[in-house]
């Protein structure tokens, strides 16, 4: 008998886990390995314009797409304009 049963292997289904083991047995179910997942093929969260062939706009309407509408415009010019600057210092 298991207390816990976690679907996704993810970064959120492991931290559940890990909480979720301190009050009881734990079972992961993934749908391959472990480190597959998409939280495994993340780009570190940094979102950002880094060559002359790229363009914010571009890159926001990729990122508006990906997200299936979980950001708004508004946000992505404001967390994409920062990516620059903050990961160069």
């Amino acid at each position: 008998m298991v207390d816990y049963l976690i679907i996704g292997s993810g970064i959120a289904g492991l931290s559940l886990a890990l909480k979720a083991a301190g009050r009881g047995s734990v079972l992961i179910v993934t749908k391959d390995r472990l480190p597959e997942s998409n939280s495994a093929y993340a780009q570190g969260g940094i979102a950002s314009v880094w060559s002359a062939e790229d363009s914010f706009a571009a890159h926001m309407q990729d990122t508006l797409t990906a997200g299936l509408g979980s950001a708004t415009p508004a946000w992505l010019r404001r967390w994409c304009g920062r990516g620059r600057t903050e990961s160069s210092s």
